[in-house]
């Protein structure tokens, strides 16, 4: 085995800690500016890094978008799984998991990965290499809303849709509040899916929504 010395373990350190100081710096700058504004340049600046550092670490603007990308989803995916745990322990309600996710999808998460989603519409290079790190996203989610819920009472894949349900809810209201500034109308819908959740995950509306042919019979 090849004796790693002092000082190359510090270099290693130092690597890291640079990477991680541009990982978070792209991510205020898209926040703070916007995608196209969030130059190469800016964003070695935010991290008090040369412009050198950056390109030993990407050498291209695609490629840590990518990696800011996949970071900024790994997190959400965390705080969601994390917070998913808190309800199944009977810590937090489904009215407050709810809440939570009204926040994060109204905030700083939700309009970082909005920025990158509308940039890769129109570049087909950026769409083809975000796909896996979305995907992969989606898959980590589906398989916490699968243990969201009791497999007595629901199968994995009414899980699935009851609580991707509430994801493709509050992600349109963030939508929509980038332009409409009325603060009660996205409160009234948020308490009112409060109160539906719960008869969605085991109760009677979730028992009335899988009747239907498509889902009568399902076990995935």
């Amino acid at each position: 085995m090849t004796k790693v010395s002092r000082s190359e373990r510090q270099q290693q350190a130092r690597s890291v800690a640079t990477y991680e100081r541009l990982i978070e710096a792209t991510l205020d700058v898209i926040h703070d500016v916007g995608y196209h504004a969030a130059t190469t340049q800016e964003i070695a600046a935010r991290a008090k890094v040369s412009r050198g550092a950056l390109l030993y670490h990407f050498p291209a603007r695609a490629d840590i978008i990518l990696a800011a990308m996949e970071r900024l989803l790994d997190d959400g995916t965390a705080e969601i799984r994390a917070v998913a745990l808190r309800v199944q322990k009977g810590e937090l309600s489904l009215e407050g998991f709810v809440g939570f996710l009204w926040e994060l999808f109204s905030g700083r998460f939700f309009y970082l990965s909005l920025e990158m989603i509308t940039e890769a519409r129109n570049d087909a290079d950026l769409r083809q290499r975000m796909i896996p790190v979305v995907k992969r996203f989606h898959e980590a989610l589906d398989a916490t809303w699968v243990e969201f819920c009791d497999p007595q009472t629901r199968s994995a894949r009414q899980a699935r849709i009851i609580l991707n349900l509430t994801v493709c809810l509050v992600r349109g209201m963030g939508v929509q509040s980038v332009l409409r500034q009325d603060p009660d109308y996205f409160i009234d819908m948020i308490e009112a899916w409060k109160a539906l959740l719960p008869q969605l995950v085991a109760g009677s509306a979730g028992d009335a929504m899988f009747d239907g042919a498509r889902f009568r019979g399902m076990v995935e």
